[in-house]
């Protein structure tokens, strides 16, 4: 099945997905912030600002076709119950299937840390001087995910003291450093850290249209986590190999 693939999106990250999209004959139009044209497509990309991601969300609904939002920063609480079963979401504060697996290697870190109240974990990230949210999204999930693993740890914190029950989140704004997210665990004897560093938006394009893919057929709201997970998944099958 060839897709049709309506990006919302001029920036560095929407410029990526629709150069992407066009490079691999997907694309069937490209916007900023302006109301897309008319005509169909098989699912719609949102990568503009957050304050454009209800009138997104309710043209996806109003076609009937998957809308994937990269867009952070923006919150509509009762999007399960709009979106029902109208039309499929994927909400990704980050499409690269890199930070899916770190993620994933993330849960594994905090519950190494669960196990002993001297490995005290953290995350770092840091982004060009532009970018607007910090921490950014992707640091946001990654710290929920530290939370979970690890509950001795009840809530995250940027910068300044830091109590016990609290996740430190450290947030570099400066230069032009694409994307890095660094999750650790300091521990008196040794520093276990994995570390993430996206080169270019490209990733996240090529991982927003495996999600306008995955998409394709469901309905209700998802995370990148879920399109990630019948690729990465298998990967940590005893025996498995790639």
């Amino acid at each position: 099945m060839t897709l049709r693939v309506g990006v919302c999106g001029a920036g560095r990250l929407g410029g990526a997905i629709a150069a992407e999209a066009r490079a691999q004959g997907l694309l069937a139009w490209n916007v900023g912030r302006q109301a897309p044209p008319e005509g169909p497509v098989d699912a719609i990309v949102e990568a503009t600002v957050a304050d454009a991601v209800e009138a997104r969300l309710e043209l996806a609904l109003a076609r009937g076709v998957p809308l994937v939002i990269g867009t952070t920063g923006w919150t509509i609480p009762d999007l399960t119950a709009r979106v029902g079963d109208r039309a499929a979401v994927v909400v990704a504060p980050n499409f690269s299937l890199g930070v899916a697996l770190v993620a994933r290697l993330t849960r594994v870190l905090g519950g190494f840390a669960a196990l002993d109240p001297q490995r005290d974990p953290y995350v770092l990230e840091h982004h060009h001087q532009r970018k607007h949210d910090a921490p950014s999204g992707t640091a946001k999930m990654l710290a929920r995910t530290l939370l979970e693993a690890c509950p001795r740890k009840t809530e995250w914190t940027l910068g300044g003291p830091v109590a016990p029950h609290q996740l430190s989140v450290g947030v570099v704004r400066a230069g032009s450093t694409y994307s890095s997210h660094v999750v650790g665990v300091d521990a008196p004897g040794e520093v276990i850290e994995v570390h993430h560093a996206a080169r270019s938006a490209a990733v996240f394009a090529q991982g927003a249209l495996a999600a306008c893919r995955w998409v394709q057929g469901r309905r209700g709201v998802f995370t990148m986590d879920d399109v990630a997970a019948d690729i990465i998944d298998p990967l940590f099958q005893p025996g498995r190999r790639p």
